[in-house]
């Protein structure tokens, strides 16, 4: 079995914060490559325990954390270096801050003419909506998706979604366009400026629902939605598809040979009927045998159980600093001859300070400087070897 990485190699800088960003590099470093994470300077110590790198455990893991105070101009001097030796840069500030600190791509790319600057805002970086700030829920807001949810339950009311689906897809997007850019600069020598917002990837995320009309206010839609059929003991997801799964929806449900109902919502009513006669394990028994598809609604603990899960390998023990091995997903990404699983432990905030600095020209006495100086933090027991 290969440990080869497809981004081995690939040097990353993270300046990233909350949800999108800190998933894109996520799954950079999951890919092979080498990510830093800077984050700002805090208490060396957290109810008696070293401080984390700021952030979800999920989203650290494979990084490396180096504490930098980007207020000092000797801490800006050091981005500026681990700028200058990156391959991809990733920020998710609001637009115009890092520019301001003299760390913007125009600024950058004439000494780093490679570099892959990657920004994520909510509203892209030179629109007249650029200086709003804004969350994944923004998003869910003004880009339809809370419109599509309350659409599609029938409801009198917008609600939100149990996750950050506009963040989420927003880094995914993010970690699309960097692989997409380094394969281009393959060919052309050179490095770009990635502008990714939570509004675009939104909107594009509900392609199906936007491309569906124009829909028009006031007018009437019907959403595509599939309904959830309840069984004597829980629920099931029976989604009657094309007119070709008819026969095995029919023999599933105890009818077979019996032709595809002509009134609208008759051969739903069917299926949720008898779907009310039996249990979800028997349900699931029949479905499956007659090869029709479906889905057991199951809560978030048993999903993590699934035996599919287990056979997929897709969740993991990941090491960690102050804690038993936590268990987690894994990466979605699966490659015949790489690996792609989380890369190592979520960091300790500033666990590679010194690591990093050597690894930029730094002098030893310069480090020490730095950290004293209170410029650069290390963390509590961290060697320079971490």
């Amino acid at each position: 079995m290969t440990t080869r990485r497809i981004l081995e190699g690939v040097r990353v800088l993270d300046i990233t914060q909350i949800v999108a960003g800190p998933w894109c590099t996520r799954m950079l470093a999951d890919l092979g490559a080498s990510v830093v994470k800077l984050d700002a300077p805090g208490p060396a110590l957290v109810d008696g325990k070293p401080r984390r790198s700021a952030g979800p455990l999920a989203q650290n893991f494979g990084k490396r954390s180096l504490v930098l105070d980007l207020k000092r101009p000797e801490g800006l001097a050091v981005a500026r270096r681990l700028s200058e030796a990156a391959d991809v840069l990733v920020q998710n500030y609001r637009p115009g801050g890092l520019k301001a600190l003299g760390l913007g791509y125009e600024a950058l790319s004439p000494t780093n003419p490679g570099l892959i600057y990657t920004t994520i805002a909510g509203f892209g970086q030179n629109t007249s909506f650029a200086d709003r700030g804004a969350y994944g829920a923004t998003a869910h807001a003004e880009a339809g998706l809370l419109w599509v949810q309350q659409q599609a339950q029938g409801g009198q009311e917008p609600f939100p979604p149990g996750v950050t689906v506009a963040d989420i897809v927003t880094g995914m997007n993010a970690c699309t366009a960097i692989v997409a850019a380094l394969y281009d600069r393959q060919r052309t020598g050179r490095g770009q400026e990635i502008d990714i917002s939570l509004m675009d990837s939104q909107l594009a995320f509900l392609g199906e629902t936007a491309a569906d009309g124009p829909i028009r206010p006031g007018a009437a839609w019907t959403p595509r939605r599939h309904g959830l059929q309840r069984t004597l003991d829980g629920y099931l997801t029976i989604n009657l598809g094309p007119p070709k799964n008819w026969p095995r929806l029919a023999a599933a449900i105890g009818r077979p040979g019996l032709p595809l109902p002509k009134e609208a919502g008759a051969a739903d009513r069917l299926v949720a009927d008898w779907a009310a006669t039996v249990s979800t394990g028997e349900a699931a028994t029949a479905l499956r045998a007659a090869g029709a598809a479906y889905g057991v609604v199951m809560s978030m603990p048993e999903a993590l159980e699934h035996p599919y899960f287990a056979e997929r390998g897709m969740m993991v023990e990941v090491p960690d600093p102050l804690l038993e091995p936590v268990r987690t997903p894994s990466s979605p990404l699966f490659f015949s001859d790489a690996e792609s699983s989380p890369a190592g432990a979520a960091p300790l905030a500033g666990e590679h300070t010194r690591a990093v600095l050597s690894e930029l020209g730094y002098a030893e006495a310069e480090i020490e400087s730095l950290l004293a100086a209170g410029v650069a933090q290390a963390a509590v027991g961290a060697s320079s070897d971490d």
